[in-house]
C-alpha cells in the first residue's frame, strides 16, 4: 500500500517523500498541487486499484476493469482513496469479486441479506457498480418489494398462500405500471411496505383470536380497523384480493381518507415564485424545486426524478417535458435550469460517477430524496402541500382535465379531481364576493 506523508503541511505520496521536489511525482510524471495533491493522490488510487484486482480471477477482473479506469480518471482522486481505505462497501467487492464469479445483483442481494449494515454498504457498492456499465441497471424499490416480501414469508411461514399470490399479482403489477410512467422513488416501496405490514398484522390479530381469514367476519374486522392507526384501512386492498380468490367473504373497509390540503392566497403564491425566480440568497437547488412546485403544481416525486433527458430546445426556446407534452420554460426558470446543470458544484462522488438527474443525490447513480428535498424547500419559507393545491386549482380553473392530465404528469381521474375542487372552490368565492358587497351596499329609500 502507498504512504501518505506530509510534508511541511504538504500531501505528498511515500514515494516522492524523500524527493528533493516534494511537489514532484517520479511514479505519476507530474507535478501535485501544494494545497491537495491530486497527482500523488491520484496514484494512491491506482496503486491500490492494482492491489485490489491484481489477484482477482480472469472473469472478475476483467469485469471491474472498467471500474478502474473510471476510478482512475475521477475529478477528486481523494474522494476514491478514502473510498478505498476505509469503505465497507470497497472490501465487499473485493470480497464478493475474490470468490472466482461474475457479480450479479443476486450476489448482492444475498449479501444485503445479511443485517442492515451489509444492505446499506451493498446498496453503495451496487449503485457505483451500475454507474459505471458494470451490472445493468434495475428497479430497485421494485426489487426492494420483492425482498421485503421474502423477509415476511420467512418470518410468518403460515400466511405464504395468502401474501404471496397477493404481492405477485396486486401489488407487484400496480408497482411495475407506476414505473412505466415515472422514475422510482423510495415512496414507492413504502407504499408496498404499508400494504404488506397491514395484511400480516390483520392475519395475526385473528390467530390471536384462533380465527382463520375464512372465519373473520365483518364485526371483527371493524373491531381491528377501529382499535389501531389509519394506516389499517390500507388493508382493503388485501380483503378485496382474498375474497376474489374465495380465500375470504366479502368484508368492506372503507376508503383511508384524505384530508383536502389547504391552498395560499394568490399574493403570497406570487411573492414566493418571484422570490425563487429572482432571489439570489436562496441556494440554486431550493430555486429551480420551488419554481417547478409554484409553476405547475409538481409533487415533489416528480421534481426529485427529473433528468435532463427531460429538457430539449424547440425553436430556440427550452423546454420541459413533465409527461407526454413539451412546455415551454419562462426564460428566468430556463436560465436557472442551465445554471443547474452546468454551474452547479459536483463534489465528492457527484463529480466522480455520471448522471443525469437534476437533482442528484449522495449515492452514486442515484437522485435526491423526497425528505431532504422537502426539508430545503420547508426551511426557505416554501409550504409545499399548500403551493400545490394553489397551483392545480388554478390551472383546472384554465384547462379541462384532458389537457391538464398529460401537461404536468397527473392522472386523469386526478385532474377531474382538481378540476370539481376549482370549481366548488370558485362557487364560494362567488358567494363571498356577493355578500361582501352587500353589507357595503348602502340601505335603499329615505
Amino acid at each position: 500500500m502507498v504512504l501518505i506523508a506530509h510534508i511541511g503541511g504538504r500531501r505528498t505520496c511515500g514515494p516522492c517523500a524523500g524527493h528533493p521536489d516534494p511537489y514532484a511525482c517520479p511514479r505519476c510524471g507530474g507535478s501535485s498541487s501544494p494545497l491537495t495533491g491530486d497527482l500523488c493522490d491520484r496514484f494512491a488510487v491506482a496503486h491500490l486499484l492494482d492491489g485490489l484486482l491484481h489477484d482477482l480471477p480472469p472473469g472478475p477482473a476483467a469485469q471491474l476493469a472498467p471500474l478502474r479506469e473510471a476510478r482512475m480518471a475521477a475529478e477528486h482522486p481523494r474522494t476514491v482513496l478514502t473510498w478505498l481505505r476505509t469503505s465497507a462497501s470497497a472490501r465487499l467487492l473485493h470480497e464478493t469479486a475474490a470468490c472466482g464469479q461474475l457479480l450479479t445483483h443476486v450476489d448482492l442481494d444475498t449479501v444485503a441479506g445479511s443485517g442492515r449494515g451489509a444492505a446499506q454498504s451493498t446498496d453503495y457498492l451496487r449503485g457505483l457498480l451500475v454507474a459505471f456499465g458494470i451490472l445493468p441497471p434495475r428497479d430497485e424499490h421494485l426489487a426492494a418489494i420483492e425482498r421485503h416480501l421474502a423477509r415476511t414469508l420467512t418470518r410468518h411461514p403460515k400466511y405464504a398462500m395468502l401474501l404471496g399470490p397477493y404481492v405477485r399479482w396486486s401489488v407487484m403489477p400496480r408497482a411495475r405500471r407506476r414505473a412505466t410512467r415515472s422514475a422510482s422513488t423510495r415512496g414507492r416501496a413504502r407504499w408496498a411496505y404499508t400494504r404488506i405490514n397491514t395484511a400480516v398484522a390483520l392475519l395475526e390479530h385473528l390467530a390471536s383470536l384462533d380465527l382463520t381469514l375464512s372465519e373473520a367476519t365483518q364485526l371483527e374486522n371493524e373491531r381491528w380497523l377501529a382499535a389501531g392507526p389509519s394506516t389499517r384501512y390500507e388493508v382493503r386492498d388485501f380483503l378485496v384480493c382474498t375474497a376474489r380468490r374465495g380465500h375470504s367473504d366479502d368484508l368492506l373497509v372503507p376508503h383511508r381518507g384524505k384530508a383536502e390540503a389547504e391552498g395560499i392566497d394568490e399574493d403570497t403564491h406570487w411573492d414566493l415564485l418571484q422570490q425563487c425566480l429572482h432571489d439570489e440568497c436562496l441556494p440554486l437547488d431550493v430555486r429551480v424545486a420551488g419554481s417547478l412546485l409554484l409553476l405547475f403544481g409538481q409533487h415533489l416525486t416528480h421534481i426529485i426524478t427529473l433528468t435532463t433527458g427531460h429538457l430539449d430546445h424547440q425553436d430556440s426556446h427550452q423546454t420541459i417535458r413533465l409527461d407526454s407534452t413539451p412546455i415551454r420554460l419562462p426564460q428566468p426558470l430556463a436560465t436557472l435550469l442551465t445554471r443547474l446543470i452546468d454551474q452547479q458544484p459536483r463534489q465528492g462522488w457527484r463529480g466522480n460517477t455520471p448522471g443525469t438527474w437534476l437533482f442528484p443525490g449522495s449515492r452514486p447513480g442515484t437522485h435526491r430524496s423526497v425528505s431532504s428535498l422537502a426539508r430545503a424547500l420547508t426551511e426557505h419559507g416554501i409550504p409545499i402541500r399548500a403551493s400545490r393545491a394553489t397551483v392545480l386549482v388554478q390551472l383546472a380553473q384554465e384547462m379541462p382535465p384532458a389537457v391538464l392530465a398529460p401537461l404536468l404528469g397527473l392522472h386523469v381521474i386526478t385532474a377531474l379531481h382538481w378540476r370539481r375542487r376549482a370549481a366548488t372552490d370558485w362557487t364560494a368565492y362567488l358567494q363571498a364576493r356577493q355578500r361582501a358587497l352587500a353589507d357595503r351596499r348602502p340601505p335603499s329609500g329615505p
